[in-house]
């Protein structure tokens, strides 16, 4: 089950980044100048299309397969590393005159 969560996290991770790499950016090269970009304040917002609907799914499946693989591997983790630590026995404290 692990190997098939960590397969399935590593699909995800190399085709979103290619779709991000595919994505077209939303900025201008003005802005690279000191533009505010005032011009993109009233313009509407662009279409919510395929491509945006499957990054969103493919980092849902990011988010979900890295708790699934968190959870995963400390339950094979029950120890600690304190309970390899000897505390050394100590004289009987005696009382102050």
């Amino acid at each position: 089950m692990y190997g098939l969560i960590l397969t399935l996290h590593f699909i995800a991770c190399v085709l979103l980044i290619l779709i991000v790499l595919l994505q077209s950016g939303k900025g201008s090269a003005a802005g690279i100048f000191g533009a505010s970009g005032a011009d993109n304040l009233f313009a509407s917002p662009t279409a919510f299309n395929a491509i945006n609907k499957f990054t969103a799914v493919l980092a849902v499946i990011i988010m979900c397969t890295s708790i699934a693989l968190t959870i995963a591997s400390n339950k094979a983790r029950t120890t600690s590393v304190l309970d390899n630590v000897e505390i050394p026995a100590s004289a009987p404290a005696t009382p102050a005159k």
